[in-house]
């Protein structure tokens, strides 16, 4: 069983309360650790020449950074929709998008940094090994999207849309 501090059993609504709450927080944690990801990839390709021309001009790399940012994107929704809702189910479908997305943006920026994404001297792996790190609290992604989807499954019912 669950226990407060003190000892006494927690209400079970309050400690979903809290798993959201952290689950939300862990969202915006994981889109942060993405932009900085983003960012260090996207400076990379601008000052990396490679004949003759910055690597960003590159059609690959391009859309690795463009599909990296869509990523961010999502994510950077998905957490604002959950805080604005507040409910369980968005802060875990919000943890859920920005895990997959820090696992994209993680993907595509070392590729990008190549040799030197793997370095330690180059800051991308502080940002990798906390967005595998915050994946893992409170559910990773894969977890929770077999799981919303099993709830999904059971309800028979699609949640409501969030308002834009």
């Amino acid at each position: 069983t669950d226990l407060a501090a003190d000892g006494a059993p927690l209400d079970p609504t309050t400690w979903s309360e809290a798993v959201a709450a952290g689950q939300r927080a862990l969202a915006h944690e994981l889109v942060g650790a993405s932009r900085a990801m983003l960012g260090l990839a996207r400076d990379h390709a601008v000052d990396r020449i490679q004949f003759g021309v910055p690597i960003a001009s590159f059609q690959a790399v391009r859309h690795r950074v463009a599909e990296s940012l869509v990523a961010v994107e999502a994510a950077a929704a998905a957490a604002d929709a959950a805080w604005d809702d507040g409910t369980p189910l968005t802060a875990a479908m919000a943890k859920a998008v920005a895990g997959h997305s820090a696992q994209t943006v993680a993907r595509h920026a070392q590729q990008v940094l190549a040799g030197v994404g793997f370095t330690l001297e180059h800051p991308f792996h502080h940002h990798l090994r906390r967005t595998f790190v915050l994946d893992g609290l409170l559910g990773r992604a894969r977890g929770l999207t077999l799981e919303l989807g099993e709830q999904l499954l059971a309800e028979r019912q699609v949640p409501p849309l969030l308002p834009l």
